[in-house]
């Protein structure tokens, strides 16, 4: 069975006084771009792929608006993010955040936590770091959001072909190995 979007994305855009914005004549909008799938193509396993991973705009004209998105844990590669810039009528970028969207239900965009995404920052910022979790076994935990595994020195792929090398949970923390480890192996953690 095919899967539908586990997101649905609520967007009121106001202005200082509280009075929605955007008219007819004159619309802003809300523009979304998933980023962060690299050289791999986006895709919804068993569903379909992201022919168009962005940009896509939606138009409000003086009333909120739902906008149905994929969750970022619906989409393969991991890692992947999304770009929503809010622009006036003359295509002026006025704000712009990146987000990542995890599990199901209505997000307000209002109360959506921004997150900074690894790309582009100084290496300083991340770390590498020990996981915990029992050897031999397939689940570890890592103290911060995860951005590569390292396994005995070799850096896993997560989007390996039949099989992932290894999944991560929701929050990016759990790290789930396709296979299981065995006494003296050592695994860390590249994390934000």
């Amino acid at each position: 069975m095919a899967a539908t979007p586990n997101i649905t994305l609520h967007v009121s855009l106001e202005d200082l006084s509280g009075v929605q914005v955007g008219s007819t004549a004159d619309p802003a909008k809300v523009r979304v771009t998933l980023c962060g799938f690299g050289p791999n193509l986006p895709r919804i396993p068993g569903t379909a792929m992201i022919a168009k991973p962005g940009p896509v705009d939606t138009y409000f004209t003086g009333a909120a608006a739902d906008i149905a998105l994929w969750g970022n844990d619906q989409i393969t590669p991991a890692g992947t993010f999304y770009s929503i810039e809010i622009l006036d009528g003359d295509d002026n970028v006025v704000q712009c955040g990146a987000y990542i969207f995890t599990g199901s239900g209505v997000v307000d965009l209002s109360n959506a936590a921004q997150i900074v995404p690894p790309y582009g920052l100084p290496i300083g910022l991340l770390a590498l770091r020990n996981v915990t979790g029992a050897y031999p076994g397939t689940v570890y935990d890592a103290p911060g959001r995860v951005i590569a595994v390292i396994y005995n020195g070799a850096i896993l792929d997560p989007n390996a072909s039949p099989t992932p090398d290894y999944t991560l949970s929701i929050n990016n923390t759990r790290i789930t190995l396709a296979f299981a480890t065995q006494a003296g192996d050592k695994i860390w953690a590249l994390t934000l």
